[in-house]
């Protein structure tokens, strides 16, 4: 990080108006960065060292991030609307700098517990809310090990054992998992200046299984829809259908909104993914209707799937138990109808670019998976190959003279 002096030139104790229009804005995150360069106090030896983040919260309050005298600050503006924000951080910054000229008491960031609470509202405005509730849980689960360590102390030994411990408990997926999560919180302990290395950096993750694919052939695809429609649900056949044409998962289901939904140019659009990005997803002909027929059901309902007073339809994990049950169908998860997707597109023979670009996969080798061979297709190639050596069946030798045979 560079070290830089803030420039002086206007009187005020505010952030000017030609700062203002030379933020720099992430839409994605709802957060605005302002580098060195652009900030324009006029307080005098105050230095602030990297760049300063303003970022909304899910409180829709804006916070303040920077560094100010080598000590880490986050704190609220106070305000709901970002240009009221961006016009108190002089203000904010020249009060944390007199607090700290008085005296009180600020807390560096020495130990595991500390960054993990520096890290949450990091992940909270950089990833989507499921991905943060499963990342606490994990922090919660490292913080046992590593909580009350320095983060100086903390050495690759520490976290090999870590991990021969978690072996008894856990997969190796999940091991990886949390593996991934403690390298991250410790990066981001290094781009903070209170830590110089990552001692986990070059310790392998496990290797594991196969992921799961679990899919359903025709006949089970027709036991399954026949036992949706008499299901007690009124809307878990078309939830199934839905899920079964698009790919999506199941929160991505029960967050759609009839926004979400174009009618006329047949998309979809996945505002919140598990990679949190916004997605489009083709409405296939054979689904249209189904989706109009539920808006008909439900003219004033905000959500695709709801209840018949609108809100939405929340869980409905124990109605899909039940009709794979009746079904005949076993290991099988609401999830699958997304594996069941992308096999489907598979065994058509689409490319794993056009599955990934269908399912919000991140790269190809995600995609590739989904491009297996059914049983039907290799017996079908066996017997293009056997229809072919039959023409053939007749002996060479039987063409030959019968000298030249003998």
């Amino acid at each position: 990080m560079v070290s830089v002096n803030v420039l002086t030139r206007a009187p005020s104790d505010t952030l000017t108006a030609p700062c203002a229009d030379r933020v720099k804005r992430r839409r994605r995150n709802r957060t605005i960065v302002l580098r060195p360069s652009d900030l324009d106090f006029s307080i005098k030896g105050i230095k602030l060292t990297g760049n300063v983040r303003l970022f909304q919260r899910t409180n829709g309050r804006w916070y303040v991030r920077f560094t100010l005298n080598g000590k880490r600050r986050m704190l609220s503006t106070g305000e709901t609307d970002k240009t009221h924000a961006l016009l108190k951080l002089g203000e904010i910054v020249k009060q944390a700098n007199l607090k700290d000229s008085l005296g009180s008491e600020t807390k560096p960031i020495n130990t595991f517990a500390e960054l993990e609470k520096e890290y949450t509202p990091y992940a909270e405005i950089n990833k989507s809310a499921s991905t943060v509730e499963r990342e606490k849980y994990t922090m919660r689960i490292l913080s046992r090990t590593f909580g009350k360590k320095k983060l100086s102390e903390i050495t690759r030994c520490d976290i090999d054992r870590h991990i021969q411990q978690r072996r008894r408990e856990l997969a190796p997926g999940s091991i990886n998992r949390e593996l991934s999560l403690l390298k991250n919180m410790l990066n981001m302990g290094i781009e903070w200046g209170c830590l110089e290395s990552n001692p986990a950096r070059k310790v392998k993750q496990l290797k594991e299984p196969p992921g799961r694919i679990k899919w359903l052939n025709d006949s089970e695809l027709e036991r399954l829809l026949d036992a949706c429609k008499l299901s007690t649900n009124p809307i878990l056949y078309q939830i199934v259908l839905t899920a079964l044409n698009t790919g999506m998962r199941k929160g991505e289901l029960q967050r759609l909104t009839w926004d979400d939904v174009d009618f006329e140019r047949r998309i979809i659009t996945v505002k919140q993914s598990k990679n949190n990005e916004t997605r489009h997803i083709q409405i296939s002909k054979g689904l249209l209707p189904v989706l109009k027929g539920l808006l008909l059901e439900r003219p004033h309902s905000h959500y695709v799937f709801s209840k018949p007073d609108g809100t939405a339809y929340g869980n409905w994990r124990r109605s899909f138990e039940t009709v794979c049950k009746q079904a005949g169908i076993k290991d099988f998860h609401f999830h699958d109808l997304r594996h069941c997707f992308g096999s489907y597109l598979g065994m058509a023979g689409y490319n794993s670019y056009t599955i990934m670009a269908l399912m919000g996969h991140k790269t190809p080798a995600m995609s590739a998976r989904y491009t297996h061979i059914s049983e039907v297709q290799l017996r079908a190639a066996v017997d293009d190959i056997g229809a072919k050596v039959v023409q053939h069946e007749s002996s060479p030798l039987d063409s030959l003279p019968s000298d030249v045979s003998s």
